[in-house]
């Protein structure tokens, strides 16, 4: 082969660079040859800048003439080549699967948590449910090893542990500090960090209890007297609170969507609330009575601009939580009195399931009652049911009323 001159060593052969340098002088690339299926084969091996000398590449070509005339193991430069680099793969392999299986669980829920930034509209309750409640129990647990033992205990400990006002975390607040930990592991094993069977899944299928929580749904709702009675005291307090409130229970709005509530969303000629991104996911609209046209004309006339969030805080800006002047009121009415059981105290929730009790009194559709509320699905509304008037025993009563018409008896013809 042109410019390629012979070494010592059989079967191998020398070229000078004529671009590359090494150590001053030209750097010098080997390569080697030899016979298989009668066919002479040439290979570079490589540069001596590469570490490539003329007796490495004679060792090399030693190993492939002796596999090819024994039939074993490589039979080529390239050969070996390719099983070289799907060894490194291999052992790649193996070190990011020992690396993902030691992986503290602090590391997958940041990244679970960046995910959900960009995916979730709940994200900020995922990371501080996280932060506040689960990473001092499981963050520097490496992934593989948690399992029942650490998830029982993390839920005892959650039921013990008190948050805001000194008060017992919720039965509801503990499930889904577990079912975020069940989720976070469900994206560890898509994105294939984590193999193996969730350990939130296999835990509540060894106590079918785990994942379960008392019946926390509020019953308590309003009479028409009763909310006349809070609606007036809030007014002599606070005429914003009040129109909060009128609002949430003329509309059954959260009080996370008044909050969110934009000048923008409020459409007073054609009497519709644009209710955008809510806890559901899916935009609905609100409807403005004669009550609510007036509130927002009152509102409208005593600002100087008319743009930007409806209610806002006393610095301007967005309202986080509803105000402590609403418990005062309360308590002054005597509406929580002696009352333990936390469903039947009343709150600022009280408010919008008040709206859905009152629809469900006057006889609307169950159907109308959910698209109004906002439930993502019929089975939160059918909670309302029992309040409606009942078809059934109006039919039963009816029955009973014709009790003394006399009975037919149809007989086949012959």
């Amino acid at each position: 082969m042109e410019n390629y001159q012979k070494t010592k060593y059989v079967g191998v052969r020398v070229k000078e660079s004529s671009t590359r340098k090494h150590k001053g002088k030209a750097d010098r690339y080997f390569t080697i040859y030899y016979t298989r299926e009668r066919k002479t084969v040439f290979e570079g091996v490589g540069f001596a800048s590469e570490g490539v000398d003329a007796k490495y590449a004679s060792t090399i070509r030693s190993d492939i003439v002796k596999n090819i005339r024994h039939g074993t193991g490589y039979q080529s430069l390239a050969e070996k080549r390719e099983l070289e680099a799907k060894r490194q793969a291999e052992e790649r392999f193996k070190k990011e699967t020992q690396k993902r299986k030691n992986m503290p669980f602090d590391k997958l829920a940041v990244k679970y948590i960046e995910w959900a930034k960009g995916e979730k509209k709940s994200y900020r309750d995922d990371e501080s449910r996280y932060l506040n409640h689960i990473k001092s129990a499981l963050g520097s647990v490496p992934i593989k090893d948690i399992s029942m033992i650490h998830l029982e205990k993390l839920k005892r400990t959650l039921q013990s542990k008190k948050g805001r006002y000194g008060k017992k975390l919720s039965d509801a607040t503990i499930k889904h500090c577990l079912v975020l930990v069940r989720q976070i592991f469900n994206k560890g094993i898509s994105w294939g960090i984590f193999a193996g069977v969730n350990p939130i899944t296999a835990t509540a299928e060894d106590n079918e209890n785990f994942l379960k929580i008392a019946d926390n749904k509020r019953v308590r709702f309003l009479s028409h007297e009763e909310a006349y009675l809070l609606l007036s005291d809030l007014k002599s307090r606070s005429q914003q609170l009040h129109d909060i409130c009128q609002l949430s229970l003329y509309t059954g709005m959260r009080m996370g969507e008044i909050f969110n509530l934009n000048w923008n969303d409020i459409d007073l000629e054609h009497g519709n609330i644009s209710i955008k991104d809510p806890k559901s996911g899916e935009s609905r609209n609100a409807y403005i009575t004669n009550p609510l046209k007036t509130m927002f004309q009152e509102i409208k006339n005593s600002i100087p601009k008319v743009r930007g969030l409806v209610f806002k805080d006393r610095k301007g800006n967005k309202i986080r939580e509803i105000s402590n002047v609403f418990d005062r009121a309360v308590e002054k009415l005597g509406f929580n009195k002696d009352v333990t059981d936390r469903r039947d105290k009343v709150v600022a929730h009280t408010l919008r399931h008040t709206f859905a009790s009152w629809l469900a009194m006057q006889g609307e559709p169950i159907i109308t009652i959910q698209k109004l509320m906002g439930h993502s699905n019929l089975e939160m509304t059918l909670r309302y049911a029992h309040l409606s008037p009942s078809h059934e025993r109006t039919a039963v009563e009816k029955l009973a009323r014709d009790k003394h018409k006399k009975v037919v008896n149809l007989k086949t013809k012959n």
